[in-house]
């Protein structure tokens, strides 16, 4: 301990000493640090420990896969989550959600308030408790149950200006009147941006098993202490192999490959963001090696100018390890120093992260100074002294200390031996940074290839606003939904160079829905998987705001309504899959049972619903919005006006159809295409700016390290100057060593990325195209850095008066 103290000490002197070298390294260091315990921050927000859920690594959600059917969905059906619920030795408590919401007047005008349906347990799934009153109990799910509702915290203070007494009041919702019971915790927020949850109240009928594979919410549950995702997964295992054995529709279930199985919830919710931030956490490890390599250069060079002084040492008596220790002491102390800056730094960084992703992707995420976050940084400041601290430890070990004193304090040319070791640091600081950059350039490119994508309608100027209906007016009511939809869509049509319709659901928005179907004279074949497809509901002027082309056939019409016989209308890919030789205008088509019959009146073009990176429709089919029943609908109108704008003529168009129904949202086409590339552009962002980091720091450890070799090799310029050494040859040779090192770092730079293009093209669409040019540009770009940073000591060694540095010799 007393010879710890001593080094502590000592270290603490030679800082104060050289404030120069302290400063350089402290910022090297933290530059690294803090990128890391920024990203860090963010993947522990969202992948690892989300805000909300108490130890949410024993959260799971279900899924459910049609493997024959191509499908896989995340959600499950009820009879799904009541055999997730039913394995009590594995799960302490289960829950089903499905999104709801609900009108409510505020300030004079209707708005709609986001809620969820939830079974009995949704809360204690995540270890959710209110800041008020109780969350849901067996009572409040019964038939004939007065009805109650859980509201967020910020609706308790919108709506009670945060009053104690809101337990028991009432609240209208959909123009009935609910009973406040509990109010949830200000940091809960699951489904994110729910106002309130009421009771699913599911009736015993619809836990049969007829309804198996209508999946239509969100199953999660809570295992018990100890146990583990692939014990769930094997008692899922279990109840699958019932359903085939026992099964009322266990023969379909064969058929087409039908299996439930779950994964942990942090991966559910992360979505589209969990591949950027594992990506952006290899970028900032990338970063921190190269601030290391930097700070491994200052340490060598800095031991070589303190050779003589632990030349001495080692004469009086002192022991390798000890002073190998007191290298590490003082790697250690500044680290220390760079990760306390750190931890000051890198979450304000990691809110600024989080706060440049998309709102639909990180909407409910917070970035905290958490124990695991602490832990994290200073987990790599050891690591990184270890790494900067090894170097000149390595080397004192092989180093002859003898020759140190025999030196003196002659200026003789360093060794091959020290030149070698700095060098490999730096050609270590340009594969990295090459790599970084020339990852830039590939996902650059391939996010500029995505957005060139053609979905297969022109969603420019086009707008979206979406209403689900509220009130006994419109709810189950056919003909007033289509006459409610024929009002609106006819206002906004009137106004000045608008061409308005509707659809539901909207390309790119909620999701698609997707059904099985059978087509008339074509019997199911056994052990053959069914006819499946996307399908939607749209209005007569739906093809013209979206400029999707007809191929075959005719559109709707104001004429297919009510009582007019049944109408569909398919994409081409379901006519060339289901009548590749054969016209299917005029055929018929309807549901698995053979009921429902619908004519195929035409043929549009494929249209992409819900991604750019790779084309996930199997079909789609259009339904007159007239002829069929939904729970909203999401009105679209081509437009040159702002959103604004539209948002208030839309406003006024529903309120003038139904004053008691409220627009949900509104926002642009295009907006919502450029969500769903919302986790590569993030990847670009942070992946330009840490290139620009790392070609930084590259640039400096070149400088530093060409400036400590030309000033060691000094007398050896003035000697060949007054031999007849131009300045020029001088500076041409100290720029040589420059681009011999940066070309050896170029090569190994170069290797990396194409073997990282192969490794990232399976996990991202269109990554690795253009990687020639990437490379290419990335040369240029280290070159010219490179040469940048060797020029200033090339440039002060070719002006050494030779006179002066053999007078010095």
């Amino acid at each position: 301990m007393h010879t710890l103290l001593q080094d502590l000490r000592y270290a603490l002197r030679q800082m104060r000493k050289s404030p120069g070298f302290t400063i350089t390294v402290v910022l090297t260091l933290t530059l690294g640090i803090g990128a890391n315990t920024a990203i860090f921050s963010v993947v522990n927000a969202v992948l690892r420990h989300p805000e909300g859920i108490d130890h949410p690594g024993r959260v799971a959600v279900l899924h459910v896969d049609y493997k024959k059917l191509g499908l896989n969905i995340s959600e499950a059906s009820i009879p799904d989550y009541a055999d997730a619920a039913s394995m009590h030795h594995l799960v302490e408590a289960a829950a089903l959600e499905d999104e709801d919401g609900f009108n409510i007047e505020q300030n004079g005008h209707m708005a709609r308030l986001r809620a969820a349906d939830v079974t009995q347990q949704w809360f204690q799934v995540f270890g959710a408790s209110p800041i008020l009153g109780r969350v849901f109990s067996a009572g409040d799910e019964l038939p004939g149950a007065a009805p109650v509702t859980v509201i967020s915290y910020n609706l308790w203070q919108q709506q009670f200006g945060g009053a104690a007494d809101a337990i028991g009041k009432t609240i209208d919702l959909d123009q009935k009147p609910y009973r406040v019971i509990g109010v949830m915790r200000s940091d809960f927020d699951w489904p994110r941006q729910r106002m309130l949850w009421v009771p699913m109240g599911l009736p015993p009928a619809a836990f049969v098993e007829h309804n198996r594979f209508n999946e239509n919410g969100t199953a999660v549950v809570r295992l018990r202490p100890g146990i583990t995702l692939a014990q769930l997964n094997a008692g899922l295992q279990q109840k699958m192999q019932e359903e085939f054995r026992l099964g009322t529709y266990g023969g379909y279930a064969r058929q087409a490959g039908w299996s439930m199985y779950a994964t942990a919830f942090t991966q559910y919710i992360a979505g589209s963001l969990q591949k950027p931030l594992y990506v952006l956490f290899g970028v900032v490890v990338l970063v921190l090696l190269i601030a290391a390599a930097n700070v491994a250069g200052l340490f060598l060079a800095r031991s070589s100018a303190r050779g003589r002084e632990f030349a001495i040492r080692a004469a009086l008596g002192a022991s390798t390890p000890r002073m190998v220790r007191q290298i590490l002491m003082e790697t250690l102390l500044l680290a220390g120093a760079a990760a306390l800056m750190g931890c000051l730094a890198g979450p304000a960084l990691g809110r600024f992260i989080l706060s440049s992703i998309p709102h639909s992707l990180a909407t409910g995420y917070s970035v905290r100074m958490q124990p695991a976050v602490l832990l994290f940084t200073a987990a790599i400041a050891v690591l990184t002294a270890l790494v900067a601290g090894m170097g000149p430890a390595w080397r004192m070990t092989r180093h002859n200390q003898s020759l140190e004193l025999r030196e003196g304090g002659r200026s003789a040319t360093a060794s091959a031996e020290k030149q070698r070791l700095r060098s490999v640091f730096v050609i270590g600081e340009i594969a990295m940074a090459f790599l970084l950059l020339c990852g830039t350039g590939l996902f650059l490119t391939s996010l500029r290839q995505l957005q060139q994508v053609n979905p297969g309608f022109d969603s420019h100027h086009v707008l979206v606003g979406a209403v689900y209906y509220a009130g006994h007016n419109l709810e189950g009511n056919q003909a007033r939904q289509a006459q409610f939809v024929h009002s609106v869509v006819q206002n906004l049509s009137a106004r000045h160079g608008v061409q308005a319709a509707a659809v539901f659901p909207v390309p790119f928005g909620t999701g698609p829905m997707a059904s099985t179907f059978s087509i008339e004279g074509r019997p199911q074949v056994p052990d053959q998987a069914q006819m499946h497809s996307q399908y939607s509901y749209s209005t007569p002027g739906y093809l013209q705001v979206m400029r999707i082309p007809l191929i075959a056939g005719r559109w709707f019409s104001t004429d297919d309504r009510n009582g007019t016989t049944p109408v569909v209308v398919i994409d081409a890919h379901l006519a060339h899959r289901w009548w590749p030789h054969s016209n299917p205008i005029g055929q018929r088509i309807g549901s698995p049972d053979g009921k429902n019959w619908a004519t195929v009146i035409g043929v549009v073009g494929n249209i992409r619903n819900d991604s750019l990176e790779q084309n996930t429709s199997d079909g789609m089919r259009y339904y007159p919005f007239a002829q069929s029943q939904n729970g909203g609908v999401e009105f679209i109108a081509r437009s040159h006006e702002n959103l604004k704008l539209f948002q208030a003529q839309l406003q006024q168009a529903v309120q003038q159809a139904d004053g008691a129904q409220a627009i949900s949202t509104s926002e642009t086409l295009d907006s919502l295409i450029a969500n769903t590339l919302a986790g590569r552009q993030l990847i670009v962002w942070m992946l330009a700016a840490f290139a620009g980091l790392a070609l930084l720091l590259s640039i400096i450890g070149i400088y530093g390290l060409i400036s400590y070799i030309t000033a060691q090799r000094t007398s050896e310029m003035g000697v060949r100057m007054a031999l007849g050494a131009q300045r020029r040859d001088v500076l041409l040779l100290v720029l040589r060593a420059v681009l011999r090192w940066t070309a050896v770092g170029l090569l190994c730079g170069a290797a990396c990325s194409v073997a990282a293009s192969l490794l990232l093209r399976h996990a991202f669409a269109g990554f690795g195209d253009g990687l020639a040019l990437s490379i290419l540009l990335s040369t240029a770009a280290l070159l010219l850095a490179g040469s940048c940073a060797g020029l200033l000591p090339a440039y002060r060694a070719a002006s050494v008066d030779p006179m002066q540095a053999l007078r010095n010799e």
